[in-house]
């Protein structure tokens, strides 16, 4: 396998949904990490990266149209990703559908966030960056 060098962290506009991206961020050294807006991705954010974390609060986020546009035209078979929510699964199923095309590896178990137990959150994170990303 690869090794993880580039990890590229995606998010809708939403601050809760950014903090989320952060906190995934701390877990992942010593690669290097770009949390990238929705609202600011280009489709050359893709390609220099390993990994992706896809993350978003609601389903259709308005400024993922320009996401959903690219991963329908690259191919990424077999790169790591993992996706991300506070705790809805109709966004977990919208991240999944479009992804498909681009054919990442998407880690089967997605992190619902708040779902997670608060005195055991950080813990659980990392188990679940370090699972995405095949370092467990």
């Amino acid at each position: 396998m690869k090794p993880i060098k580039n990890v590229l962290i995606l998010v809708d506009d939403s601050d809760v949904i950014k903090d989320v991206g952060r906190q995934l961020a701390v877990h992942l050294a010593p690669a290097h990490v770009a949390i990238v807006d929705a609202a600011d991705f280009a489709a050359t954010d893709m390609l220099p990266a390993d990994a992706y974390l896809f993350g978003c609060q609601e389903p259709h986020p308005a400024r993922f149209s320009e996401v959903e546009r690219v991963l329908k035209g690259i191919n990424l078979a077999g790169r790591p990703c993992g996706l991300f929510t506070l705790s809805s699964k109709s966004a977990i199923e919208y991240l999944r559908a479009i992804t498909q095309d681009a054919e990442v590896a998407v880690f089967s178990e997605p992190l619902l966030y708040e779902v997670l137990p608060p005195e055991n959150r950080a813990a659980r994170v990392k188990s679940w960056v370090q699972s995405v990303l095949g370092w467990s």
